[in-house]
């Protein structure tokens, strides 16, 4: 008996196979029929499988759009009535009929049929999206959104916000778009990251942020909550207001006594957009909250980290600031009184700081040594510190005990990115030695790496080795450049400019020429004299314009003449030349956001 059983479901489970592949080869003949315009046949196939068929919606959707194409609308109302009486909780039939009243230019009859679907809609969400579905197929959104709100009100536990708010946008009300995006939000704060991940396609205008921010505060008016606050600070964000981000969230953590975490995050968020004075405001109002919140170190931290970011990243300081920092950084590390990852990277900064900005490099090699003694430091966290006083001792003048250095992270790290930047070190000490073979042997190894940064520093190094090289035999003046930059690195100012003038006196015109510029300008910058570095920046604008570095130069002039002069009008010329003349430079999206931003755009 049992085998007769197995014997039976294995003759079924054939049967259904094959009886599948005949209607899946029948099908693909039907399609090649309607690719050829022979739509009789493949309605006279497709009828075959859609009546041995008759439970299968699929195979009557692909029978009734063939009869549209035929215009059959008798044999499509007679199926159609078929599927009615067979399914009568499927209401999108009702839509398939009214769309093909349409196609006859019946419009009473298109309406009737359109408005019993949505008048028999129940209280199950399934039909809901089914109905709303097909009414977007035929792409009729006003009568989807219909449907969407009768099901609002049907459906228990399910509101349908997401799905309004989405249909509103698509047919360009985006103002009842933001209404039910904000009623999403509110439902759950779960929702928040997909809501605010939407209105980042919907916000274009500055009239669009004001009118969503306006929405938001009518709602906070009749019903404080916390979601709101977050989607308006959000929306500041967006527009880089952070001021006004930083008193809305603020409010916010008084209110829910959250020691500053909302705060934080804040903070975190304008420093990642280089907005360091806002950023520091955010951490200061942590600090003051005390050490006992869990993020009064954190935010000590973030201070420092901001200060140090705007000094190296603007070169527009005094040597107060750096002594004020150094203060800073001291007596962070007296507090804090721990000999962990964060105190070293704490010190790491301090002893950057007194190498190349109070040209302390004795001292500073004391700090990172003391810090490479620390028990509490694993190997990659000490293959980071060893990089940066294989520096340090580059800049005494110690080549071995760098090389070393960088050595001893490159064994220890060998498929790590701090592996593969000790690798670019050492390419880059051979470099500066006049060894430009071995650099370049290296530098074409590194080129491939998996780190984005050492990849980038390797590329741009070998094609200037490569561009000033070229087929010359003659390697003096590109070891006089070699050593001019190491001089640079040293901050050995006097040296360096000797030899970038014995290189301009002795192979005047060469390709380096317009290095020699850019490196005087480094050199201008370093010393604070900045009207000589305009006139540097200018001069390779006037005579290099279709070298390597015009596109650099246009950047930095622009930069100048924006953060330094205030000259808005110069600095909107360098940014709009730089736009046009050099499309793929990689300072083209960073122009384009200055020079709108100087127009006045409000960006997003």
């Amino acid at each position: 008996m049992l085998r007769k059983i197995v014997f039976l479901l294995i003759t079924c489970i054939v049967f259904q196979t094959v009886q599948a592949q005949n209607i899946s080869e029948q099908i693909k003949l039907g399609q090649e029929y309607m690719k050829n315009g022979e739509y009789d046949k493949a309605a006279d196939l497709y009828k075959v499988i859609y009546n041995d068929n008759p439970t299968s919606n699929a195979y009557y959707k692909i029978y009734y759009n063939c009869l549209l194409i035929l215009e059959d609308y008798k044999e499509i109302e007679k199926i159609i009535n078929k599927q009615i009486k067979k399914s009568p909780e499927n209401l999108t039939y009702y839509v398939d009929l009214g769309y093909s009243y349409e196609k006859q230019n019946n419009i009473t009859d298109r309406d009737k049929n359109y408005n019993l679907a949505i008048s028999k809609i129940g209280n199950e969400r399934a039909q809901v999206i089914q109905l709303a579905n097909a009414f977007m197929s035929i792409n009729d959104l006003q009568r989807a959104i219909d449907v969407y709100s009768v099901g609002k009100k049907n459906v228990k536990d399910y509101s349908f916000n997401n799905e309004l708010a989405i249909l509103y946008y698509r047919s360009g009300d985006i103002s009842r778009a933001m209404d039910f995006y904000i009623d999403y939000a509110m439902e759950d704060i779960n929702n928040l990251n997909n809501v605010t991940t939407s209105l980042q396609r919907i916000l274009d205008e500055e009239s669009d942020h004001m009118l969503f921010q306006e929405k938001l505060y009518n709602r906070i008016q009749q019903k404080d909550a916390p979601v709101l606050i977050e989607l308006l600070v959000w929306d500041f964000v967006q527009i880089k207001d952070f001021e006004s981000a930083f008193i809305q969230m603020k409010a916010l953590d008084k209110r829910l006594k959250e020691n500053g975490s909302r705060v934080y995050e804040l903070a975190l968020t304008a420093t990642n957009e280089k907005e360091y004075d806002a950023a520091i405001q955010c951490y200061n109002y942590i600090v003051q909250l005390g050490a006992q919140s869990p993020y009064y170190f954190l935010a000590r931290n973030g201070i420092l980290d901001c200060r140090w970011a705007k000094i190296k990243e603007t070169n527009y300081y005094t040597q107060a600031d750096i002594d004020d920092l150094k203060t800073n950084y001291q007596n962070f590390l007296n507090e804090y009184n721990r000999y962990d990852y964060r105190a070293a990277l704490v010190t790491q900064s301090l002893a950057t700081l007194e190498a190349f900005y109070n040209y302390d490099v004795s001292g500073a090699i004391a700090l990172l040594e003391n810090v490479l003694s620390w028990a509490a430091l694993n190997v990659a966290q000490k293959s980071e510190f060893k990089i940066t006083l294989g520096d340090l001792y580059l800049i005494s003048g110690d080549i071995w005990e760098a090389t070393l250095l960088y050595s001893q992270v490159d064994k220890a790290m060998k498929d790590e990115p701090i592996g593969e930047m000790a690798r670019f070190k050492n390419a880059k000490l051979a470099y500066y030695r006049g060894d430009f073979n071995l650099a370049q042997g290296q530098l074409d190894v590194l080129k491939a790496s998996t780190s984005e940064l050492v990849a980038n520093d390797a590329l741009k190094l070998s094609v200037f080795i490569t561009d000033n090289l070229g087929l010359d035999s003659i390697l003096e003046p590109m070891k006089l450049f070699a050593a001019a930059d190491l001089y640079l690195f040293q901050n050995k100012i006097s040296d360096c400019i000797s030899t970038l003038d014995t290189l301009l006196k002795s192979y005047p015109d060469h390709k380096l020429t317009d290095d020699v510029y850019f490196m005087k300008y480094q050199i201008a910058i370093k010393n604070r004299e900045m009207d000589s570095a305009v006139q540097y920046l200018e001069y390779i604008r006037s005579n290099y314009a279709f070298d390597l570095l015009s596109d650099d130069a246009l950047f930095y002039l622009g930069d100048l003449y924006q953060n330094y002069y205030k000259d808005t009008a110069k600095a909107m010329a360098c940014y709009e030349e730089l736009i046009i003349q050099y499309k793929d430079s990689l300072f083209v999206n960073e122009a384009r956001k200055r020079f709108r931003i100087l127009r006045g755009d409000k960006l997003n």
